[in-house]
C-alpha cells in the first residue's frame, strides 16, 4: 500500500508542468508616504516608496505568484499600477477602473500570477502622484533562462523631476502661459526664425493658425537615472551587460546612447525581439528596452540618456578608468514647417468631427496588415528634423531618430489565429495645445464614449495623431501588435508612440474581461482628456468600483487671469475654467476721466476654432454715458492666429473686436487689436510685453482711448480644483 502511494506520488510530480514545481509565492512590502529629497540644491518635499526614489526592483521569476503589501501612509488615496503586466482585471490599480484604489491610512494586498518575463515597471495611477516619485522598476526572469544572456545587468530608470508641485504645474499649463517654453528655449519668434532662415515657414504656421512646434510641455529641473544625477554602474572590462532601460518619466522621452560602442537590443516593453544594433535609441514615455553593451577593456564609457526636447541629459558611468562621454545630440530644429496641407486641413476636419467610427468585420482569419486602410508605419511622422518621427529604416540615419519600430521583429509568430470577427476602432487623437485640452475624437473621458468590445474579438485600433507632439499610447492588461511591415513577426508592445501628423496601427486578442485603462502616457495629456475606458461587454466590474466611478469624470476646474497695472490705466482678465465651460471676465480703467468697459461672459468651447457665448458689457464715455447692457456673440479662430469676436447686445448695439500677439524674441511680444462698437465707436491699442519672469512682465502700449503709457503685467494662475 505504502510502495503504491510512493509510486503514485513520485508519477504525479513528474506529469506535473515543469513551472509548478519551481513556482512560489513572493511577498513583497510598499510603502508609499512623503519624504523630503534634494535634487537640486533645493529640499523640497516629494512622494517615497519605501522612502526612496524609484521605488525598490520587484524581483519575480515566470511561473511565481506575486503578493503585494501596499500600504498608504499619505492624507489621500493612493494606488499602485503593474505597468505592462497581465493581471486580473482587479489587480491591475487604477481607481475608479478596475478597483476603488487604495483610501489614505489603509493597506490593500495585490496578488496575481507572473505570466511573462521581461522588464516593466510600476507607478501610482492617482492624480499627479507618479510625478512626485511614485514608481519603481520590476524585473522578470525567464522560467527557462534568457534567451540572450549576459554577464551582468543592470537596472536603467529615466525620469524627469521639477521641483514645483504637479498641481501647479498643470494650473500653469492651462492657463497658457508660456514661461516653461522660454525656460527650454524652444518658443519660436520672428527673429528665431530669421536667424534660422525659417520665415518662410513661420509666417506660413500662422497662416495657417497653428501654434507652435512643441516637443515637450514642461521645464524639468533635473533629469536622473535610478533617481541619481550622476550614478556609476559596476562592471569588469570586457563584460557583456543586460542594460533594463525603463522610461518612468512623467512627459519626457530621452535618446538613450552608450559612448563604448553600439547598442544591440533584444527586448521591447518586456517581449524579445530579434537583436539589431543601433547608436542611439529614442524611448517614448513608459516604454521599456533591453539592450547588450559590452565593456571596453580599457578605460570606463558614459551611458547618456538626453531629452528629446534638448533640454539636459543625465550621465551614468560604466567601467572603471578614464572616462569616454557620450557625443552630444543635436538639439531639434522648432521652426522647420514640416505641416502639409492635407495634414492642415485633416486637423481641422477632425476639430469638428466628434464620432470616432467603430466597424465591426465579420468573422475571418487574420487581416493582412495591407488590409488596413490609409496606413503609414509607425514613425513616418512628416516631422523628423525635430526628432518627433521616424521613418522607416531611418533611425540609422540621422542624428535625431524616431523609436526603432520598424526594426523590431517577433522571434515568433504573434499572429491572432482563429477565425473572428475584427473591430476595427478609428481613434483620432485631438487636442488643443493653448488652452491644454486633449482628447480622442474630440472629446475627453465621458461614459458615452466607452471604447466597447466582445471577448473573442481580433481588435484593431487605428490611431492618427492631429496634434503636433507625440503621444505614447498604452493599453493595460494586453499586449498588441504593432503593425510595422513585419508581417506576422509584428513585435507585441504594451505602449507604442503615434508621432505628429502619423497613424499607427495596433491590434490586439480581446481576450480578458471587465475595464481596462487606455491612455497617453504623458501624465498631464491623460490628465487633461486623453483617456478611455475599454470595455468588455457581457461582464461587469465590482459594486464598489462601479460606485466611486463618477470621480474618474470629474472636469477640473482652473482659475488664472493677469493684471496691468500702466501710468495711464489698469486692464486685465480673469477665467475660471473646465474643458468646456469658460467663465470670464474682462476690463479695463482710465485713471484721467474714469472711463470704464467691463465684461463678464461665460463661454462654451466647441474646439480651438469656435465658441459662443453670453454676458454682460458695463461701460462709460468721456461724455458721461453709461450703460449696461446683456451680449450674445460668437469668438473664432481665423488666419494668422487671429482671435476675432462679435457679439449683439440687448439694446440693439453691435460690437466686433479682432487682435493678434506676435512674438518678435523669445521674451518680447509685440500686441495689437481694434474693435469697433455701435455705441462707442472704433477704438485701437498697440504694444509689446518684454516677459521678465513666470509671473511679471514690463508692459507698454499706445490705446487710442487712454494715450500711451507703461507699467508692469502680473500673471497669476492656480492648481485644478
Amino acid at each position: 500500500m505504502l510502495k503504491t502511494l510512493v509510486v503514485a506520488l513520485i508519477t504525479a510530480a513528474l506529469a506535473a508542468p515543469a513551472g509548478d514545481a519551481r513556482s512560489a509565492v513572493v511577498e513583497a512590502q510598499l510603502t508609499i508616504a512623503t519624504g523630503e529629497v534634494n535634487f537640486t540644491g533645493k529640499p523640497v518635499e516629494a512622494l517615497t516608496v519605501n522612502g526612496q526614489i524609484p521605488g525598490p526592483t520587484l524581483e519575480f521569476t515566470e511561473g511565481d505568484v506575486a503578493r503585494i503589501h501596499v500600504h498608504n501612509d499619505l492624507d489621500v488615496p493612493s494606488s499602485v499600477h503593474w505597468h505592462g503586466l497581465l493581471v486580473p482585471p482587479g489587480q491591475d490599480g487604477v481607481p475608479a477602473v478596475s478597483f476603488p484604489g487604495i483610501p489614505p491610512h489603509s493597506d490593500f494586498t495585490y496578488e496575481f500570477p507572473i505570466r511573462q518575463a521581461g522588464t516593466y515597471w510600476y507607478h501610482s495611477h492617482s492624480g499627479l502622484q507618479e510625478q512626485r516619485g511614485v514608481y519603481g522598476s520590476i524585473v522578470i526572469h525567464p522560467r527557462n533562462g534568457e534567451r540572450h544572456p549576459a554577464d551582468r545587468e543592470q537596472v536603467v530608470v529615466l525620469s524627469d523631476w521639477t521641483d514645483e508641485n504637479p498641481e501647479r504645474v498643470a494650473g500653469l499649463l492651462k492657463s497658457g502661459n508660456e514661461w516653461y517654453a522660454i525656460e527650454r528655449n524652444s518658443n519660436q519668434s520672428l527673429w528665431g526664425a530669421l536667424r534660422r532662415n525659417r520665415l518662410g515657414d513661420f509666417l506660413r504656421r500662422e497662416w495657417e493658425s497653428m501654434p507652435d512646434n512643441e516637443i515637450s510641455d514642461v521645464a524639468y529641473d533635473r533629469f536622473l537615472i535610478n533617481g541619481k544625477t550622476d550614478p556609476d554602474f559596476f562592471a569588469e572590462p570586457g563584460e557583456t551587460v543586460r542594460l533594463r532601460i525603463i522610461n518612468a518619466a512623467s512627459g519626457s522621452y530621452f535618446y538613450v546612447q552608450f559612448a563604448g560602442g553600439p547598442m544591440t537590443v533584444v527586448a521591447a516593453d518586456g517581449k524579445d525581439v530579434e537583436p539589431f544594433e543601433l547608436d542611439r535609441l529614442l524611448i517614448a514615455v513608459a516604454e521599456t528596452y533591453d539592450v547588450l553593451i559590452t565593456v571596453p577593456t580599457e578605460g570606463a564609457s558614459g551611458f547618456r540618456a538626453t531629452a528629446q526636447d534638448g533640454s539636459g541629459h543625465v550621465d551614468a558611468i560604466i567601467g572603471k578608468g578614464d572616462l569616454l562621454v557620450a557625443p552630444e545630440v543635436p538639439k531639434p530644429d522648432y521652426y522647420q514647417n514640416a505641416m502639409n496641407a492635407g495634414y492642415i486641413r485633416a486637423m481641422r476636419r477632425t476639430a469638428w468631427d466628434v464620432g470616432g467610427d467603430v466597424a465591426l468585420l465579420p468573422p475571418s482569419e487574420p487581416i493582412p496588415e495591407t488590409a488596413s486602410p490609409k496606413k503609414k508605419s509607425p514613425g513616418m511622422g512628416a516631422m523628423g528634423a525635430m526628432g518627433q518621427g521616424s521613418g522607416t529604416g531611418a533611425e540609422a540615419k540621422t542624428e535625431r531618430p524616431g523609436p526603432p519600430y520598424s526594426r523590431l521583429r517577433a522571434p515568433d509568430d504573434t499572429t491572432i489565429k482563429g477565425v473572428r470577427p475584427t473591430r476595427v476602432v478609428k481613434i483620432n487623437l485631438t487636442g488643443d495645445m493653448d488652452r491644454y485640452v486633449w482628447s480622442m475624437n474630440g472629446e475627453t473621458l465621458h461614459p458615452s464614449n466607452t471604447i466597447r468590445i466582445k471577448k473573442g474579438e481580433r481588435v484593431r485600433f487605428e490611431m492618427s495623431n492631429r496634434t503636433m507632439m507625440n503621444h505614447p499610447m498604452h493599453l493595460h492588461g494586453h499586449f498588441f501588435r504593432v503593425l510595422n511591415g513585419q508581417g506576422t513577426h509584428a513585435p507585441l508592445k504594451h505602449t507604442v508612440d503615434v508621432a505628429p501628423m502619423q497613424t499607427t496601427v495596433i491590434e490586439f486578442d480581446a481576450n480578458e474581461e471587465k475595464d481596462w485603462f487606455f491612455h497617453c502616457h504623458i501624465l498631464y495629456h491623460m490628465k487633461s482628456g486623453m483617456e478611455r475606458i475599454v470595455h468588455y461587454e457581457g461582464t461587469e466590474v465590482d459594486a464598489a468600483t462601479l460606485a466611486v466611478r463618477p470621480s474618474l469624470y470629474d472636469d477640473s476646474w482652473y482659475a488664472f487671469g493677469s493684471a496691468s497695472a500702466l501710468s495711464q490705466m489698469a486692464q486685465g482678465s480673469a477665467e475660471i475654467s473646465n474643458t468646456r465651460n469658460i467663465f470670464g471676465l474682462g476690463w479695463e480703467v482710465g485713471y484721467d476721466d474714469g472711463d470704464y468697459d467691463v465684461t463678464g461672459s461665460y463661454s462654451y468651447y466647441i474646439n480651438r476654432y469656435l465658441s459662443p457665448f453670453l454676458g454682460v458689457n458695463a461701460y462709460s464715455e468721456a461724455d458721461g454715458e453709461k450703460d449696461v447692457r446683456g451680449v450674445f456673440g460668437l469668438s473664432w479662430l481665423l488666419p494668422l492666429n487671429i482671435h476675432t469676436s462679435v457679439w449683439v447686445g440687448t439694446d440693439k448695439s453691435f460690437r466686433w473686436s479682432a487682435e493678434k500677439e506676435v512674438s518678435i524674441t523669445r521674451r518680447l511680444v509685440g500686441f495689437a487689436d481694434t474693435q469697433y462698437d455701435t455705441e462707442t465707436g472704433w477704438e485701437w491699442a498697440s504694444g509689446a510685453e518684454f516677459i521678465v519672469t513666470r509671473h511679471i512682465s514690463l508692459y507698454g502700449q499706445y490705446s487710442s482711448e487712454f494715450g500711451a503709457g507703461g507699467g508692469l503685467r502680473i500673471r497669476l494662475s492656480s492648481p485644478g480644483f
